[in-house]
């Protein structure tokens, strides 16, 4: 049987296994293209109502002086309804009303600013849902008030000829930060915020990639097992590393289709749900809030060196996962026990390699953790995309070839495995045993 027909073969049974069909390559194609359109929608919603609805404010003026007087102007001009309210009001029915907010000026306002004194102001806001629509309206209060402030800021700032925008910032910083022995034009709290999203980014994304890889190989052998064709396929005049080559071949190919799959459905996904965001940050903009939706400065484009390193790292790693599930195939009964199995055998090792190398230096941990972190292969992995990221390739390529040793030393005691009776006779069932009477 030649190399051409092996791998059809296998790639034939693993697109005829339903799991490896839905979840590999319907799944992310139909999951984030409909979550990506819900939060769109939700979006265009929540910003629709942002801008259509009136917003209409109760005002108890008991001060009724110069100040409170210019502040309730300044409220009406940005197309706000305001209703005066006289004597003592219940908050419960004036929101039942539809109110958006109310708003108390005490009798003292206008007197403690003319003393020099900070002059308070009670506002109730009107929250009924914990919905993006109450932020939205809620932020829209806020910036209107905040504007009017600035203004009465201005009117006593005029009055008494003071340059307010000399006195609130007579001093401009400038923020420049010193990393990798580069001076950057960006505060250190964006720059850190870039880094911690790429150096985790990085890592979550390669860790789907390569965690499918290893369900994908341990179910080519559970599939051969479960029909009862791994014996014939054996007794066939084939070099057992031949077949062990095509079904490490095969597992890759799918596990490219599953990662081609992932990056469609995210890249829609990305593009649906964040396509309002320019709206709504135009939106909090003026408001004076919402600042969570504000983009984030990309300081770290991956150039071709990178990039190159970066896809190494992760086909080595491929290629170590699907050992691991290949001897997870070999040790389980069938398909289900294969990947019940691979789960533990890859994501146990992965998860504190992982959160370890994201948090913390390895170097600085205790002898007998730090010895049994690096003996974990996963964790020169993870240090592999950290030091990319960062730029430090010489490093990340060290790293990479200590993933490639763990990853020869499983292909070694796969092929051993492959090589003998071993293969048919080795079994770990997860069911179980029927009791015969």
């Amino acid at each position: 049987m030649s190399l051409r027909a092996l791998i059809y073969k296998e790639l034939k049974e693993l697109l005829m296994e339903k799991t490896i069909l839905i979840g590999v390559v319907l799944m992310p194609l139909l999951l984030f293209p409909t979550i990506g359109g819900i939060f769109s929608f939700t979006m265009m919603e929540a910003a629709r109502v942002g801008e259509v609805e009136t917003i209409t404010l109760a005002v108890n003026d008991l001060d009724r002086g110069e100040y409170s007087s210019f502040l309730i102007d300044k409220i009406r001009e940005n197309n706000v309804q305001v209703i005066l309210i006289r004597g003592s009001s219940n908050l419960n029915e004036l929101f039942d009303k539809g109110i958006a907010a109310f708003i108390e000026f005490p009798r003292e306002f206008t007197e403690n600013i003319l003393a020099g004194k900070k002059a308070k102001i009670y506002v109730f806001y009107n929250v009924k849902t914990a919905k993006i629509t109450s932020l939205i309206s809620i932020s829209k209060i806020s910036g209107i008030l905040s504007r009017a402030y600035q203004s009465l800021s201005e009117k006593l700032a005029e009055e008494k000829g003071i340059d307010l925008d000399f006195l609130s910032k007579p001093i401009e910083e400038e923020s420049n930060t010193l990393y990798g022995g580069v001076v950057l034009n960006y505060p250190p709290t964006i720059i850190v915020n870039t880094i911690l999203s790429s150096v985790y980014g990085l890592p979550l994304v390669a860790l789907i990639v390569v965690g499918l890889t290893a369900t994908i190989s341990a179910t080519s052998i559970g599939l051969e097992k479960e029909a009862k064709t791994l014996e014939i396929l054996l007794t066939l005049p084939i070099s057992r590393l031949k077949i062990l080559f095509t079904k490490m071949l095969a597992s890759t190919i799918i596990a490219l289709i599953g990662m081609f799959s992932f990056g469609v459905g995210f890249g829609v996904y990305l593009i649906l749900a964040f396509s309002r965001m320019g709206s709504l940050q135009e939106l909090s903009s003026r408001s004076g809030g919402l600042e969570v939706f504000s983009p984030t400065v990309s300081l770290l484009p991956l150039n071709s060196t990178a990039v190159i390193i970066l896809m190494l790292t992760i086909f080595i790693a491929m290629l170590l996962t699907m050992s691991i599930g290949i001897l997870v195939g070999v040790l389980a009964e069938d398909v289900r026990g294969s990947q019940q199995l691979v789960g533990a055998a890859t994501f146990l090792p992965m998860f504190p390699a992982f959160f370890l190398t994201a948090f913390i230096n390895i170097e600085e941990l205790a002898f007998p953790v730090s010895l049994l972190m690096m003996l974990n292969p996963y964790t020169h992995f993870f240090k592999a995309i950290d030091y990319v990221s960062t730029g430090r390739y010489l490093e990340a390529v060290s790293a990479t070839m200590v993933t490639g040793l763990f990853t020869l030393v499983f292909l070694i005691i796969s092929a051993w495995l492959f090589s003998g009776e071993r293969l048919i006779t080795l079994k770990v069932s997860l069911r179980k045993k029927k009791e015969i009477t």
